[in-house]
Order: C-alpha cells, then structure tokens, then sequence
C-alpha cells in the first residue's frame, strides 16, 4: 500500500507516516516544506510541492493507495481574520485536488483531518457524538465541514473512497510551540523557559486531548475500515482542564508555573470531549497513552528544542 500524506513535513504528519509505515505501507511526504533532516525516516520519499496540486507529485510518487488530507493554510484565528482565504485555499484547494483525481480516473481511499473542536459548535450536551448537530461558530469550522460535505458527495456521484477524521486536540513530540494552537506544546515550552503561562479565566475550561501517535493509529484503522460509518470523533476519551495542564506540568517540572491570568473569553464553551464509541467499535481503535504519560513524552522532546 503506498500512502501519501499531504501536510507530511508536520507534526501530525509525522505521527501517521510513521503509524502507516509500521503497518508495512510505503509512505510519502507531500508538502511545501521538507521535514526536518533525519526526523522521518520512515519515508520513502518527499515531495516539496503544493499538496493540493496533484499534478505536481502524482506521477513523482507512482500514484497513492491511500491519500492523508492534513494540509491546510489556515488556524481559527487566521480563518477568522481572512475567511475568503480560507476558503481558496482550503475548500477550493481540495475541491481541486478531487477534480483531478476524477480526471485520472484514480480512486484511493482519501483520509480526510477534520476539527472536533470546530464543526460541532457550541456543544448541546457532552460528549459529543458524531450525530451532535454541527453548527460551526468560525470560519475555520465552517471551511472544515464544507470540505466533509463535497467529500461525501464526491463518494457518493463519483465513487472517492473517504473517511472523515475529527480530531479533538492532538498533542505530542514534533508539535513547535511557537504558535497560536497546541495548548500543551505552548505551555510546556513556556514553563521550561521560565515564563508565565496565560489563562483566562479561573483556567476551569475543560477540553478533549488525545496523544498523537494514538492519532497515528486512527488513521492507519481508518485505512483499513470498509463498513458503513464514513465519519469518526477521535478523542482521548475524557477532559482535561487548563488548570490540570498546569498541575501536570508542576508535577513533572517539580517547579509552580507562573499564571498570567486574564479574563474569560465569551465563546469559550465550558466542556468539549468527544464520543469516541464509534471508533472504538468500528475502527477497533481506542487511545492507549495517558494523558500523563503523553505530557512527559512532549515535555522530553521539547527539552531536545532548547
């Protein structure tokens, strides 16, 4: 099975290529960065091209058996700022990518990385199931649950095998912290440094985090599935909240973080974790890193960074 994941150079690119090449596939990198030298030598090969393009790697790569969609321009917040980029480059872009798979007549299973924490909204009740109504409050939801859509109905008219990832929050090695998402990776860098760690609010917030290389898994389970579900919640069964994050990283640093406190955000939703049942049951996948055990792992690779 020859798999390419396109958004290959990054941090979850990292975790599935390396999940996929465990399972024995050939695994190639599309992406208009190159990973850093010696950190993915599961490879056998990588593209710096467009992802998006398929006419710049298809024919480099032999043609894909399986096709990983990590690529993506944006975050919440630069889609909020510039949805009409947003949606050329991401909508259009995989929109574009579909068109010319149609016109090779090629048809690999095409794994979409969607957003648990955007598509569903405001959550109604917890955990989320996939049946949760889906009522985006950003553009970057709202561009991710398009893409599901003209999947499905790709699938549907022309026969494109899809599956549809929504992840929750994945955290793990290879994640940088310079950023504005990857709460973990940020804090954790932050606290290694010596500096405060903003929280708004009283850091009450609870949210889903699932470890990346349980991520990994998903997708390579998610290749291999041919029953009837299309779209899977992955999660790490439970939340996790600000102020755990924190105490955590007090437990393994064996220091008090500094807390810049701030004040809370109106659309920060109290609770968001994910049902995860569907892909317990249909994927036979279910997380198998504690949270703990997951932070200490990322808190030793950022400490390679310094």
């Amino acid at each position: 099975m020859r798999c390419v994941i396109l958004g290959g150079a990054g941090f979850l690119g990292h975790h599935i290529g390396r999940a996929m090449a465990d399972d024995g596939a050939e695994v190639w990198s599309v992406d208009r960065a190159l990973p850093a030298p010696g950190s993915a030598p599961w490879l056998a090969g990588e593209i710096q091209a467009d992802a998006l393009d398929l006419a710049s790697w298809w024919d480099a790569v032999g043609g894909a058996d399986v096709i990983v969609h990590l690529a993506s321009s944006s975050v919440p917040a630069t889609a909020t700022e510039d949805p009409i980029q947003d949606v050329q480059a991401n909508l259009i872009g995989t929109l574009q990518l579909v068109q010319e798979l149609r016109k090779r007549a090629a048809r690999p299973r095409l794994l979409f990385a969607s957003s648990g924490g955007a598509v569903y909204g405001r959550p109604q009740f917890v955990p989320l199931p996939e049946s949760h109504p889906t009522m985006p409050m950003g553009a970057y939801g709202a561009t991710k649950l398009a893409i599901e859509h003209h999947l499905r109905i790709e699938e549907s008219l022309q026969g494109l095998s899809c599956r549809i990832l929504r992840l929750s929050n994945p955290y793990g090695e290879w994640q940088q912290p310079y950023g504005v998402q990857g709460v973990i990776a940020v804090f954790a860098h932050r606290a290694l440094s010596g500096q405060p760690v903003d929280v708004w609010g009283d850091g009450s917030v609870v949210r889903d985090f699932v470890y990346a290389a349980d991520v990994g898994r998903a997708f390579v389970s998610a290749a291999h599935y041919n029953g009837d579900s299309r779209i899977f919640n992955i999660g790490g069964g439970s939340g996790h909240s600000v102020n755990d994050i924190i105490q955590t990283l007090e437990n393994l640093l064996g220091k008090s973080v500094e807390r810049r406190v701030l004040p809370a955000r109106p659309y920060d939703p109290p609770v968001n974790v994910l049902d995860i049942q569907r892909a317990q049951q249909e994927l036979q996948w279910k997380p198998t890193v504690a949270f703990e055990d997951g932070v200490a792992m990322s808190v030793q690779w950022l400490r390679t960074l310094s």
